[in-house]
Formats: C-alpha cells, structure tokens, sequence
C-alpha cells in the first residue's frame, strides 16, 4: 500500500509541476525533471529495502519450526518406587529413596529425602508431597 501512495503523491506532484502559469526557460525545465527521477529513485530504491527485509525475515524460519521456548521437563516419580510405609504418624505411600535413585530420570530434591528407624534398620524415603511441592508429578 506505500507503493502505491508513494506512486500516486509523485505522479500528482510531477502533473502539477507541468501546470506552470508562467513560460520557464527549457534549462530549469530539465533540472526539474532530473530532479523529480532522482526523487522517484530513491523513494522506490527505500521501498524495496523494506520489502526485501521482510522477505528474508520469513524466508529464514521454516513454517513448522516452534519458536524457542523453555521447555517444560516432566519429572514423573516412578510408580514401581511406591511403598507403604510404617510411621510414627501410622501407614503413609513413600517412594524408596534407592529404588528413585535407580530409576528417577532427574535429580531428586535433598530437601525430601526422609530416615526413619524401623525394627528392620534405618529406612530412607521420599515423600509425594515433597515431590510434588519440588515440580515431580507423584
């Protein structure tokens, strides 16, 4: 569309430029005609950078690429790690803390790593609200 405004508006100078009322010598009429080309020049020279700047812009990125974004890493608790556990507070799901080491994708929080001492030896465990609070889908 600024090509064609900027066609029109030149044309409508150029016409009007024509229309003198009074005789002018042919040497002002030449430098006047130079001019206005040089003027038709640059305006189209300037509309083409813009053109070709956007062209190259989307000629660049394949259409099916997605722009980067972070991604979203899913860290899912493993549901063979689930036990049942006795504690002082009665019988709670944990997730053994060996059986996550061995098969969580991602590093575990520290913060949720929990002992308790049972009659069999020292238990270790994660919570799931632990996990949960941590980003880890339990």
């Amino acid at each position: 569309m600024t090509r064609q405004f900027i066609a029109a508006l030149l044309s409508l100078s150029l016409g009007f430029s024509a229309m003198t009322t009074a005789p002018a010598r042919a040497d002002e009429d030449v430098v006047k005609i130079i001019a206005g080309l040089a003027l038709l020049g640059i305006l189209a020279n300037a509309a083409k950078k813009d053109d070709r700047q956007v062209v190259t812009q989307n000629q660049h990125r394949p259409r099916h690429v997605k722009p980067n974004r972070p991604r979203h890493v899913k860290k899912v608790a493993p549901r063979r790690c689930l036990r049942e556990q006795w504690t002082h507070r009665g019988k709670r799901e944990v997730y053994g803390a060996r059986c996550m080491k061995n098969n969580a994708r991602h590093a575990l929080p520290r913060n949720c790593k929990r002992k308790i001492e049972t009659r069999n030896g020292v238990r270790r465990f994660y919570t799931p609200n632990c996990l949960r609070k941590n980003g880890w889908r339990a």
